[in-house]
């Protein structure tokens, strides 16, 4: 089963599919690259979070698990002051 990985509107705000096996969010990344070269620059230059199941990553975020079916959603940094 594959994985969704859904985009922020700045990024195309779509759902792409991953179905290559990815085993973590950088492994997914690097597929996403393979897919849609264009977002993964975008990515590389702005701050992004992570939530895998409608679950914000806190912590070692490269490195978090996945497993087929997850949905993955890229969220944009949010910062005030």
């Amino acid at each position: 089963m594959p994985i969704s990985v859904r985009l922020p509107a700045m990024l195309g705000g779509e759902v792409v599919t991953i179905t290559e096996r990815v085993e973590t969010i950088d492994q997914l990344i690097a597929a996403l690259g393979r897919v849609r070269p264009e977002v993964t620059g975008q990515l590389h230059d702005a701050i992004f979070n992570f939530a895998v199941n409608d679950e914000m990553l806190l912590h070692d975020v490269p490195r978090h698990p996945l497993r087929d079916g997850d949905v993955v959603e890229i969220v944009p940094a949010i910062s005030g002051g």
